[in-house]
């Protein structure tokens, strides 16, 4: 029987959610001097130390004062949550990009390795120069019409805030624009005449990670990009949706400083919200 004790995540959520399980797992694995991470499709509660993203809060905040927060370290750990806080992510950053290499075969999902995403060869034909700016639209899943909510943020706000970034060429990355409320949105940004992408997830992915001057979506996808990359600006609107620094949840502010964060963020609906 293996001695190597594991910090586990269980997978949830798309490519941005599981890209931040695996690095919230190797900062677990760091703390407490684990072994190894790995993926996992299971919940098991009898056999691993469990950390849930209220826990894991407490315990990077801990560390990041230089403490260790107690848990049982006799099990192996088990990961429940998103973990998608800047704070840490911030404090971590040169570790966590020594990590993210080609030669880092480890899994970040049953599928994906971290190498896979070096290796994916790209369909968009055209690159961002050293001055263009990106912006990561999230369109899709980010207006819940059963729920009448949304996170994706005013195209007039997003605006002004283009108006105080010099910039060569204009990239918008969002999704395969489908429904009549997407068209009304994309419509907005048409003075500014735009160059628009639309790909797969590791074309559009791979486009921003190698975008210099980016402005970001509520998406966790863009924050990663800018997070990765070799960023001259990143500009944040910072996503209180799901309750913001106070709560346990989701975070995601500044990393650097090439960072920007706009704390005044508006959000966006459809016009016709029976579209």
């Amino acid at each position: 029987m293996s001695s190597e004790k594991t910090v586990r995540f269980f997978n949830d959520g798309g490519f941005g959610n599981n890209l931040f399980q695996y690095f919230a797992a190797e900062i677990i694995k760091k703390i407490y001097k684990y072994d190894k991470v790995e993926p996992t499709p299971y919940i098991n509660l009898e056999f691993n130390t469990v950390i849930n993203d209220e826990l894991f809060v407490k315990i990077v905040n801990e560390y990041i004062r230089g403490n260790i927060y107690e848990i049982d370290t006799a099990k192996d750990i088990l990961l429940l949550g998103f973990f998608q806080r800047s704070e840490i992510f911030a404090h971590e950053r040169d570790y966590i990009r020594s990590l993210f290499t080609k030669e880092n075969n480890n899994y970040i999902s049953n599928r994906i390795r971290i190498s896979n995403i070096f290796k994916y060869q790209t369909n968009h034909t055209v690159k961002s120069s050293e001055n263009d700016l990106t912006i990561h639209i999230r369109l899709g899943d980010f207006y819940d019409k059963a729920e009448n909510k949304t996170q994706i943020y005013d195209p007039e706000y997003l605006k002004n805030i283009i108006k105080t970034i010099e910039y060569d060429k204009l990239y918008i990355i969002t999704d395969t624009i489908k429904e009549d409320w997407e068209k009304e949105y994309i419509k907005e940004f048409e003075e500014l005449n735009p160059i628009i992408l639309s790909g797969r997830l590791g074309d559009d992915f791979d486009f921003l990670l190698h975008s210099k001057k980016l402005l970001l979506s509520a998406s966790t996808l863009g924050w990663l990009a800018g997070y990765l990359g070799d960023v001259t600006e990143v500009h944040i609107p910072y996503n209180s949706y799901y309750g913001g620094h106070n709560s346990p949840n989701q975070s995601l502010a500044e990393f650097s400083p090439e960072c920007k964060v706009y704390y005044d963020t508006e959000y966006w609906m459809p016009s016709n919200q029976n579209l």
